[in-house]
């Protein structure tokens, strides 16, 4: 036996709920006026029709019927009221619901390309090591890949557990940081993997030590870097600026890459978003950096902001 969608149930339901409502409004609407016809008989019969007007009695059956009235319209607008709010609640759930398995779908399908690579990757060089007797000249490479391979797995691990750390009420460990260092250390880690970047650091000497968790820091730093690098033409400079003024520091990361459409700027900081579809786009990725960039900021109380960078490209505005 087939089943119906839950959709076509539920509307269904919802027209019969509509009908079923309606017609006992006409009904109570009917009953209310015959009732009133037939105490206005009563009073007719009782009185001339100079008198009928003028008697209490009247006055109060004709007071009952327009209050009747009132009572099924009033009745009847709630109801539409509520039956409209219900529908765009559950719509809106449903929403949600579709966007997040849609969310996790894709999630699924990059964790399982990130993996995969170095994992293969990895694979790759050892079977190599074992099989060949190889000289140092050819060997070094090879290890050095495979560091490379196991850097990156080791990065993306931390990305997970730093997710999952977030959502149990993850409190930071604030302490000083020079933050010129901390750029510099992230921008050196970030050239393994993407050799032929180009990064411009306008970060002054002399900015004053900022209170922050040194590990959520980094992983700002370096998800903001990483995601500009990701959407970037290969060679587009990627600028970080920063600046402390007004008890307030703030940095900035600008890049001249495809942009975010208005639309996405909100999106792109929940948890497994990334614009386009799993299946046809180029570039790697969990869906994890910008939604930690914005939880790590919250836990400080600091914001992030996104910006278009003109002509083209896209403008990350941290403050803490």
């Amino acid at each position: 036996m087939k089943r119906l969608p839950v959709t076509t149930l539920s509307h269904f339901v919802i027209g019969y709920m509509i009908l079923a409502f309606g017609w006992w409004s006409f009904h109570l609407w009917q009953q209310n006026d015959r009732l009133f016809e037939r105490e206005k008989k009563i009073f007719e019969l009782r009185a001339p029709q100079t008198q009928m007007t003028a008697a209490n009695e009247f006055k109060i059956a004709n007071q009952a019927w327009h209050s009747g009235r009132r009572m099924v319209v009033a009745e009847g607008l709630f109801f539409t009221i509520c039956l409209v709010w219900g529908l765009w609640v559950i719509r809106r759930s449903a929403g949600r619901e579709v966007t997040l398995a849609r969310q996790r779908r894709n999630f699924l399908l990059s964790i399982t390309h990130e993996l995969k690579s170095p994992i293969a990757s990895l694979r790759l060089v050892l079977e190599t090591l074992i099989k060949r007797n190889l000289s140092p000249e050819q060997r070094n490479p090879l290890l050095a890949n495979g560091l490379k391979d196991a850097d990156r797995l080791q990065s993306l691990v931390e990305s997970l557990l730093l997710a999952a750390r977030l959502e149990d009420n993850w409190s930071p460990l604030q302490e000083p940081i020079n933050f010129a260092a901390l750029a510099e250390e992230a921008v050196e880690g970030l050239r393994v993997q993407f050799p032929n970047a180009v990064f411009r650091l306008k970060v002054p000497a002399d900015l004053p030590p900022i209170q922050a968790d040194k590990m959520g820091l980094t992983a700002i730093v370096q998800n903001l870097l990483e995601n500009a690098l990701k959407y970037s033409p290969e060679g587009a400079p990627i600028e970080l600026s920063a600046e402390h003024t007004g008890g307030k520091f703030r940095f900035r990361v600008a890049d001249q890459g495809q942009g975010v459409p208005d639309a996405e700027k909100k999106a792109v900081f929940e948890k497994f978003y990334r614009m386009g579809n799993e299946e046809t786009r180029h570039s790697t990725g969990t869906g994890l950096g910008l939604y930690i960039v914005n939880q790590v900021l919250k836990a400080h109380g600091g914001s992030i902001s996104v910006a278009d960078n003109l002509p083209k490209g896209t403008v990350f505005s941290v403050e803490i």
